[in-house]
């Protein structure tokens, strides 16, 4: 009789993917080093931060001293993007914004924003959404995002969490 392995842990499977996926180590190449992201799981205690270091994707235990995101990822989220470890960034991209408008709780990611377009810019936030190219792009649009001011449009949406 065999016995199943309790599921892993979504910070565990969450840091392999960003240690492994070609898509984690392309967008973060575009991210500076001052980059940080608070994160933290439903699923896990504590506080986590992603950061770059050498142009490569950390997720570590501590607290983002200046972080341009806050996130709450549920493990269903988690589990769902890790999944995909040879994606590409435009198709990461959609379903990460589809976790965030998901209704059920176990699938949810909650985003809440920190830093000014400029900010974003500057650190390289947008270069990682023009990674995701046409597929990212067309996912906004069928969302009514749609045109130059689209980026600003979604990151006011952002700004209350």
């Amino acid at each position: 009789m065999s016995e199943t392995a309790p599921p892993e842990p979504s910070d565990v499977s969450l840091r392999r993917f960003f240690e492994s996926s070609p898509a984690a180590l392309k967008a973060a190449s575009s991210l500076k080093k001052s980059v940080e992201v608070s994160v933290r799981f439903t699923d896990v205690p504590g506080d986590y931060r992603f950061h770059v270091e050498g142009g490569k994707p950390h997720l570590d235990r501590g607290t983002a001293e200046e972080p341009d995101f806050e996130l709450t990822l549920a493990p269903g989220a988690v589990k769902d993007l890790c999944a995909h470890p040879n994606a590409d960034v435009g198709d990461l991209g959609v379903l990460f914004f589809q976790h965030m408008l998901a209704k059920e709780e176990d699938q949810r990611i909650r985003a809440k924003l920190h830093s000014g377009l400029i900010k974003l810019t500057f650190r390289g936030w947008l270069s990682v959404i023009a990674a995701g190219g046409p597929k990212v792009v067309g996912w906004m649009a069928s969302k009514g995002l749609k045109g130059p001011s689209a980026i600003a449009a979604a990151l006011s949406r952002l700004k209350g969490g």
